[in-house]
């Protein structure tokens, strides 16, 4: 036998070479390489039921052939949402298994059930047992500390001044968890609680909406505002901020994504999605109302009864600013606007002369705001008010300033320019008008459109008081609260008429056009489903008992088949047998207020209108709007200001949860924050730990070591150690404010 062949560096034989004098040939056979790769994409795997009693939290789903975890899908707000075992997982190896075992995430999720079940037996209560009752009021002082930096929106480096001054004060606060880090773990804690009282709510409602908002903070990062509004027992309508979340990709598919992820924080996973959430609440951005690539078509895809809602509030605002476009003066008389607000907003100068005027014609001066904040029409009442009522000191600081020697030519023309617009008799008729078609757009009732069509015919309220406030002069001129106004400064055009004319012309257009253009924005509250909820409005229900009993049967039986995904086979059959019941009920109750109606009707849940109710329980989840997104991202901008630019998304979230989400700060009980923040510590907390004294002979060697430093000699002594007495104080200091 040839040994050559066993080495590597021997050279190979050629195929078919007699290898041991035989004088036969080794037949040529090639050896396939083992790919383990290949081999497990190949193999197919299936689920081991004995593996179920290997490892106690595992469970198996047929219908989907997915296992999961039992307890980590129990305890959504300590798991890790994006793991396998939580989303579920085909891949049915045993090694995954043992890995997901041994993870920090899952052991905590244990350790969670562990306290859930035998409470008297876990470390957190062991740990509070010892804990005495000084330690305990101690703890409470700090929690309500750190809970007043975030309801307050302060900056949490005034934790540690805050704690200063109560000790100041005579208050105990103990030595330790003193500063900014402490005040971080604090309120991590109490938003944690709070979490999970919400998701407790969450998972007992039985419809979810959802609403979400984008935005960039100062840190010019995108985040995505997600808000999630619910029905409780009682008939209360509850809406919660559940997540600040940071976009990956300002696109469709990224911001799906990140509503998922802020979602799945709560416990909303996919199945939840599917039976829960019926309606989805967005602005009028293309990327979020897209029907096939947007997010509203990507969440039909994925539940096909879901209902997606422009916000009502962006509506109304684009439905007035499409009617604007049609008014050629209406233009002109808003740049009038925005020119006197710019030019208080951003002169203190001016502000002061216009106060000092104000304070000699004994008139309360109201508040010129920037030009961001006129953009809603309540924020554009209201500066439509501020001009109503400073009227005439305006006028008299423009025209002083117009006169003026000591002012800029360009301020100066500017303000010759606003006072000749101001003193026009068609001025002061479109600012009362423009008072009485805000202040009926702002309130957004059912009947708008029919009070907005009335200004046509009589005047609103507003201008009835504008007659009252004019008084004519002997030369014919017309003085408007003791300023007398001057004609139109362009003559009229042939066939234009007068300027009462033009107004009148002008104003029946504007009407015309807001009225078109609402009905256009808001046509789809008149498609189904939305326009079947009209039915359980009590003021449209017939009077004649023949009328009354086919009344909304066929809105009830489409509401049924539409939902029919979130609703059982009982529930089916139930819900149209029992809208009878309600009719006459309802009828019976016809002036009540709607929403006082049936929150009473649901906090006694009746057993003959049980099943009904659910489908008023889904009416009420509806969202309209997304105002409380934009509040969201006001006290985001107050949280994370520009001092504050590289704040942890994590912390950015609590202090805007507890700010928005939280109680007050009298009413606030910190027993529960307290017991978590004991159990999710990694190591013991130290709560009686004492603070290193200085001795005689540490500060004799401290001095004898200035000394040495002061002559030159700055390298310590062997005796001393690496570092001081004085030095090794400091740091035992830190590490017991920082543990």
């Amino acid at each position: 036998m040839d040994l050559r062949r066993y080495f590597s560096s021997a050279e190979p034989k050629k195929t078919g070479q007699d290898e041991e004098g035989t004088g036969k040939e080794r037949p040529t056979t090639k050896r396939k390489s083992y790919d383990k790769s290949d081999y497990e994409a190949k193999r197919k795997r299936s689920f081991l039921v004995s593996r179920t009693k290997e490892f106690l939290w595992l469970e198996y789903d047929k219908v989907n052939n997915m296992m999961f975890c039992r307890v980590c899908r129990e305890f959504p707000s300590i798991s890790e949402s994006t793991s396998a075992f939580v989303t579920g997982t085909s891949n049915f190896r045993k090694d995954p298994i043992r890995t997901h075992e041994k993870s920090l995430h899952h052991k905590k999720c244990i350790g969670a059930q562990s306290a859930a079940s035998v409470p008297e037996q876990t470390p957190i209560a062991k740990t509070i047992l010892k804990i005495n009752q000084a330690q305990q009021e101690v703890l409470k002082k700090l929690f309500r500390t750190a809970y007043y930096v975030a309801k307050s929106e302060l900056p949490l480096a005034k934790f540690s001044s805050l704690c200063k001054l109560q000790k100041a004060n005579g208050l105990d606060l103990g030595s330790t968890y003193l500063n900014d880090h402490a005040c971080i773990e604090f309120i991590g804690a109490i938003a944690q609680t709070s979490r999970d009282q919400i998701e407790k709510e969450i998972q007992e409602s039985r419809f979810l909406s959802i609403l979400a908002d984008g935005s960039t903070d100062t840190g010019i990062i995108e985040q995505e505002l997600v808000h999630v509004r619910y029905v409780r027992d009682n008939g209360d309508i509850s809406t919660y901020m559940i997540k600040c979340q940071p976009v990956k990709s300002v696109n469709a598919a990224g911001i799906l994504e990140a509503i998922d992820e802020a979602v799945n924080t709560m416990g909303i996973r996919e199945d939840t999605w599917k039976k829960k959430v019926v309606c989805a609440n967005f602005d009028g951005a293309a990327v979020m109302m897209g029907e096939k690539k947007g997010v509203a078509g990507r969440l039909k895809q994925r539940i096909p009864h879901i209902i997606t809602i422009h916000c009502v509030a962006h509506k109304l605002e684009l439905a007035v600013l499409d009617s604007v476009k049609g008014c050629e003066y209406l233009v002109k008389f808003e740049d009038t606007l925005k020119t006197i607000f710019k030019m208080y907003y951003y002169s203190p100068k001016k502000r002061r002369e216009l106060t000092e005027i104000s304070e000699l014609l004994n008139e309360k001066m109201p508040h010129f705001s920037g030009l961001k904040s006129t953009r809603w029409l309540p924020s554009r009442l209201r500066c439509l008010k501020a001009v109503e009522k400073n009227y005439t000191p305006t006028v008299v600081h423009m025209e002083n300033m117009a006169e003026g020697s000591d002012v800029k030519a360009e301020d100066a023309a500017k303000a010759k320019g606003v006072v000749q617009e101001m003193k026009t008799e068609k001025f002061l008729r479109f600012l009362h008008f423009m008072l009485d078609y805000s202040t009926i757009l702002s309130k957004c009732f059912e009947s708008t459109t029919s009070r907005l069509l009335s200004l046509k015919t009589k005047p609103g309220e507003y201008q009835k008081t504008l007659d009252t406030k004019f008084t004519a002069n002997q030369d014919g001129s017309i003085c408007y609260c003791g300023t007398q106004l001057t004609k139109s400064q362009r003559p009229a055009r042939r066939g234009e008429g007068t300027d009462k004319d033009t107004f009148g012309a002008e104003i029946q257009k504007i009407i015309d056009n807001t009225v078109k253009y609402m009905d256009n924005r808001f046509k789809n509250l008149h498609e189904n489903p939305l326009s079947c909820f009209k039915v359980f409005d009590p003021s449209t229900l017939p009077y004649p008992r023949e009328e009354l009993a086919n009344y909304g049967d066929e809105e009830v039986d489409y509401l049924v088949t539409h939902f029919a995904c979130s609703l059982d086979a009982e529930e089916k059959e139930k819900i149209p047998q029992e809208w009878m019941d309600l009719k006459v009920w309802l009828a019976e109750r016809r002036g009540r207020k709607v929403d006082c109606l049936y929150r009473d009707l649901l906090s006694e849940n009746p057993e003959h209108l049980s099943h009904i109710l659910l489908l008023v329980k889904l009416m009420l989840t509806l969202s309209p709007s997304t105002a409380i997104c934009e509040r969201g991202f006001s006290c985001m901008n107050r949280v994370k200001t520009t001092h504050r630019t590289s704040l942890h998304p994590e912390t950015l979230n609590d202090c805007m949860q507890l700010s928005i989400n939280g109680e007050t700060v009298e009413s606030f009980c910190p027993d529960k924050s307290i017991r978590f923040w004991m159990f999710s510590g990694k190591g013991s907390r130290h709560l009686d730990h004492k603070t290193p004294t200085r001795t005689k002979s540490s500060e004799m060697e401290g001095n004898a070591q200035e000394e040495k430093a002061d002559k030159g000699d700055a390298m310590p002594s062997t005796s001393s150690g690496i570092f001081s007495s004085e030095t090794s104080v400091e740091i035992s200091d830190s590490v017991s404010d920082t543990d």
